[in-house]
């Protein structure tokens, strides 16, 4: 079943990718075909695509068919959305964050380490998300615990792979500070005083992990592993950015295109972009690692986007420059996911393929 459901989910998740940009891009005035996508772009982004895809990374390991129910279910919603089933749709991405939240449990069994915790809570992020927006139909109450489930869940992939790092147990708990205060700012609430004390948590993060990732060491080799650490070092400048943002932007306007898009395009597609070729390989059961020196130009092409789209909305310039922006950032993310496939062909014809 798992060899079926792969390659099947895989797809799925790069379709709701695709349905999500597209409603983005209408979301800043272009006609695209999908009018019913529009308003639910961001459930569509996170819950679809991300969430699909993280948790079907997740679920491989474990080998048990009944938990792929719960990213086919997050990559299916994109369907239910098109169609104008609202609340059946966000459902259906709940008990998907639910059934994530029982794989992470599933782990807990059998090993119990900080980062299985994280993620754990991240995953549960991700429920409390999706019934507030079930309840609420409101996403700007409910970004910022999106924010949390990708932002737990990519922190605790990156202190797993600290553990061989000399981080003290003090170092830790300087982390779990930071990333609890975010927590308390989402409840204190969020749009009032808790976003100072997220934007404050935010700095001391990426803080944490410029100071103690594996960049520090990475950034100095070649081919894959630099290009890893370079897209890492990107998104935690992003993310550092981000928790400015939130200390100093106020209610300026298009603060909140600012904060959203900063984050999920230079945080986490960063997050991506570095991942990918060890993401994508597991997940297809593949023994090879792609990479081309090509892989740096969608990368630059996506910050360029960003960085456009962040000038214009501090600077109140013209809709016409963030509707430029989008479709390079479009441009720049199936660059990359063109580029990754092309180079994981070649990686095939020099390596065989391990059985997945």
């Amino acid at each position: 079943m798992s060899r079926l459901f792969k390659p099947l989910l895989l797809v799925t998740a790069i379709v709701n990718l695709l349905v999500g940009m597209f409603s983005g891009l209408g979301r800043l005035g272009w006609v695209v075909p999908l009018p019913e996508a529009y308003a639910h772009h961001g459930a569509i982004m996170v819950g679809g695509f991300l969430g699909t895809l993280i948790a079907l990374e997740k679920v491989i390991p474990l080998k048990q068919p009944l938990f792929y129910l719960g990213p086919l279910l997050s990559a299916i919603s994109v369907v239910v959305f098109l169609v104008g089933d609202f609340h059946v749709a966000v459902a259906m991405q709940a008990i998907a964050g639910l059934l994530f939240v029982a794989v992470y449990g599933a782990y807990l069994r059998k090993q119990r380490n900080l980062p299985l915790w994280l993620a754990g809570a991240g995953a549960l992020c991700w429920v409390v998300a999706s019934a507030l927006l079930w309840w609420k139909q409101f996403y700007p109450m409910v970004f910022p615990w999106y924010i949390a489930f990708l932002l737990f869940t990519i922190v605790s992939e990156r202190l797993e792979l600290a553990r061989f790092l000399p981080v003290t147990p003090k170092d830790r708990r300087y982390l779990l500070t930071f990333l609890g205060l975010y927590l308390l700012g989402l409840i204190i609430p969020f749009h009032g005083w808790g976003k100072y004390a997220s934007g404050l948590a935010l700095v001391g993060v990426s803080v944490w992990l410029l100071r103690f990732d594996v960049i520090r060491i990475t950034l100095h080799k070649e081919g894959l592993v630099r290009f890893t650490a370079v897209a890492l070092l990107c998104g935690y400048v992003t993310l550092m950015l981000e928790g400015f943002f939130l200390l100093f932007l106020g209610d300026m306007p298009y603060a909140y295109d600012m904060l959203l898009h900063n984050f999920f395009l230079g945080f986490v597609f960063c997050m991506i972009f570095a991942h990918g070729p060890i993401i994508l390989p597991g997940v297809l059961g593949l023994s090879v690692k792609p990479y081309s020196t090509v892989l740096y130009v969608p990368l630059l092409i996506l910050l360029a986007s960003l960085l456009v789209r962040l000038l214009a909305d501090a600077m109140l310039l013209p809709v016409d420059y963030r509707a430029v922006s989008g479709w390079f950032s479009m441009g720049g993310i199936l660059l990359y996911f063109l580029s990754l496939a092309v180079t994981t062909i070649i990686a095939l014809k020099r390596a065989p393929l391990t059985p997945g």
